[in-house]
Order: structure tokens, then sequence, then C-alpha cells
């Protein structure tokens, strides 16, 4: 496996989850303090407010973990290649 696949593949995976992680942490702390998130913003008795409102919440905070999880991998990655014993393991998925 290629080093450029390789992380791709630690890189995005970590985003993923840390993305995941945070939207229903968001969801459940919503639900408890400020508002219920709209299953769907089509229904009628939903208003523009409220659907505009968790749509930019949510999407800033999912964006700024995505980033913060990418930064955590990179980092992480740096510091196993600095070690033999994560060079050695990298030989070894990389080929």
């Amino acid at each position: 496996m290629k080093p450029e696949t390789l992380w791709t593949l630690v890189g995005t995976s970590t985003a993923i989850v840390t993305g995941v992680a945070t939207r229903q942490l968001l969801k459940r702390t919503s639900r408890r303090h400020l508002l219920a998130p709209p299953v769907n913003p089509d229904e009628p008795g939903v208003r523009w407010r409220d659907a505009l409102l968790w749509g930019a919440a949510s999407g800033v905070t999912v964006g700024m973990a995505r980033i913060l999880g990418w930064k955590a991998a990179s980092s992480g990655m740096r510091r196993v290649r600095r070690t033999r014993r994560g060079q050695r393991l990298l030989a070894r998925i990389e080929d």
C-alpha cells in the first residue's frame, strides 16, 4: 500500500468518526438545553429559524471536529514515523 493511500485511509476515517460522534453529541446536548433538532425541516411545524439555526450550528461544529480529527491523525502519523518501531510497522503495511 502506498504511503499516500495509507494516509488517506487514516485521515478520512478519523475525520468521519469525529464528525459522526460530534453530530450525535450535538443532538444530545441540544435536546437538553436549547432546542430539539428538526428531524425533517420540510415538516409544517418546523420554523425557518429553527431549521437554519440547527443547520448552521451542526455544520460549523461538525466541520471543526473533522478538521481537529484530521490534524490529530496527521500529528499521530508523524509521531509514528519518528520511531523505529513505527517505521517498521509502516514498512510492513506499505509493502
